[in-house]
């Protein structure tokens, strides 16, 4: 675990891990409830087939997220959380309150947007 985090930081980021892993899985309840297949009496069928689709997604990008947070989650349990994935330096605690399932520093996540393609928002 990153020595710059106090313990008490450590528990405030616990804590905004395993809240953001209750709303993501509360989410994904209601996502798997909407992607029903609707029954042939329903009037827009089309529409609803458009909007399975956007569920879907959404669901398939909660699934990923709370793969990271499990991660997260896990690092903090053996100690490896706060660290960087790819240069092993301390990531801001800054950063993590904002992104707490966070593998990558700024640094190493501006360097990532750039090779891709992306830019930072």
């Amino acid at each position: 675990m990153s020595k710059d985090l106090t313990s008490a930081q450590r528990d405030e980021l616990n804590a905004l891990l395993l809240e953001r892993r209750d709303v993501l899985e509360q989410g994904m309840q209601q996502n798997q409830q909407n992607l029903a297949p609707p029954t042939a009496d329903e009037g827009g069928m089309v529409q609803r087939n458009v909007s399975r689709g956007v569920e879907q997604t959404r669901s398939d990008f909660d699934v990923a997220e709370l793969g990271r947070i499990d991660r997260a989650l896990k690092a903090m349990a053996d100690g490896s959380y706060g660290t960087c994935d790819e240069c092993g330096c301390a990531i801001a605690i800054e950063r993590l309150r904002v992104e707490p399932q966070t593998e990558l520093c700024v640094a190493c996540k501006e360097s990532r947007e750039q090779a891709s393609g992306h830019e930072r928002a």
